[in-house]
């Protein structure tokens, strides 16, 4: 999985590359709206850029960080077990780092993963252990929890897919983890955007003293420009674990605190809602304009996951090997917010269906893919992070 993420970066990095329908980016109208003063005045104006921006020690982000996981969870989190930083990535790397540094050599894990923290593992030499054939919503899941005290890694929600980790499957884990003393880390990087309008993510239910979750409040916001992220973690685990990131990451640019406080307030207050709705918005304009002949069903987040009418080939995708998953030919995974993408597919659906009008070659809709893509990416484009 790892040297096919590498193949597709070195790829997407080209000039001229094809069009990349499952990327990482995408833009929306609401950016402006949810960065507020942000948008349009330098960080200078708004704090003191002389100082060190010590994002752990905001007892106020972090105090309101653990009143909008009471809200949303209904679950009795507290300041002292916010631990905040600057995006997932940093949070993985302290994951990581902290299993290294604490003897754990061996992790048990819920696939898929983000590749990111399989690339740690390998460089750490880590080893990973799946536990079941299959991933969490499919219906062939087999889960085979080890009768021993371990750490459990999941992603919830399957982000490739927009599909959430059935609460049945939650809830042995919580007994599992009673039973054994495990710990489990869940990646929610994409949590809280949920399509049913429901705030509530069930891995809230896992036993808080034994349970590390990451939550991305840059994604629930889809501003990748600023960087984000915290850690739910057991109380006793919180300082040796802050110590590690602070010194391992430093502290983060004054303009990431301020947007830290903004998205706490933004999720305390009116939410992402216009965002998810915009995003099903282009789920409706896609599956209507007949491009896709089949696909999953989505409940979260900005990703689906489906067969396009043309040959996915002729875009720059990522199919089911990238994800550890078996089975579904022609899949790829579609950033429903990549404007150009989603029409890419269309305009290709429609070249080869509509009639009375020429058609395009193979080539020429290949060409056309590439001058998406030069619209869209660039060697400076940010990746996945």
């Amino acid at each position: 999985m790892l040297e096919w993420h590498e193949q597709i970066e070195a790829e997407r990095q080209q000039p001229g590359a094809r069009v990349f329908v499952s990327d990482y980016n995408g833009g929306h109208p609401f950016v402006e709206k949810y960065l507020g003063e942000l948008a349009d005045a330098a960080p200078g104006r708004l704090a003191d850029i002389a100082r060190y921006s010590a994002l752990d020690e905001d007892a106020v982000l972090r105090a309101k960080i653990a009143e909008m996981h009471r809200r949303y969870d209904g679950a009795d989190y507290a300041p002292r077990q916010v631990l905040p930083g600057g995006g997932s990535s940093a949070l993985l790397g302290t994951f990581a780092t902290w299993l290294l540094l604490t003897g754990r050599r061996r992790v048990h894990y819920i696939a898929p993963v983000y590749y990111k923290l399989a690339y740690l593992f390998r460089r750490m030499g880590v080893e990973p252990v799946r536990v079941a054939h299959g991933h969490a919503h499919q219906p062939e899941f087999d889960l085979r929890l080890p009768a021993e005290r371990t750490v459990l890694v999941l992603t919830d929600p399957v982000w490739y897919a927009g599909r959430r980790v059935p609460a049945e499957v939650l809830r042995r884990i919580a007994e599992w983890q009673e039973a054994t003393g495990s710990l489990v880390f869940v990646d929610g990087t994409f949590q809280y955007m949920r399509w049913d309008g429901e705030r509530r993510e069930e891995s809230a239910r896992l036993p808080a003293d034994r349970t590390l979750r990451l939550v991305c409040p840059t994604k629930y916001l889809s501003v990748h420009g600023y960087r984000c992220a915290h850690l739910l973690v057991p109380a006793a685990l919180r300082e040796e674990l802050a110590e590690l990131h602070l010194n391992l990451h430093g502290d983060v640019a004054v303009s990431d605190r301020l947007f830290a406080r903004r998205a706490a307030d933004l999720m305390l207050g009116e939410g992402n809602g216009a965002l998810v709705e915009h995003i099903r918005d282009s789920h409706r304009v896609l599956t209507a304009s007949g491009a896709l002949t089949a696909r999953m069903p989505v409940e979260s987040g900005f990703f689906l996951f489906a067969r396009p009418r043309v040959p996915h080939r002729w875009f720059l995708a990522l199919d089911a090997k990238y994800f550890e998953l078996d089975g579904f030919p022609g899949y790829i995974r579609v950033n429903l917010l990549n404007r150009p993408g989603v029409e890419a597919l269309m305009t290709a659906a429609g070249q080869r269906s509509e009639p009375g009008r020429p058609r395009q070659t193979a080539a020429e809709i290949r060409a056309s893919s590439r001058a998406a893509g030069s619209r869209t990416s660039s060697p400076e484009a940010s990746g996945p992070v």
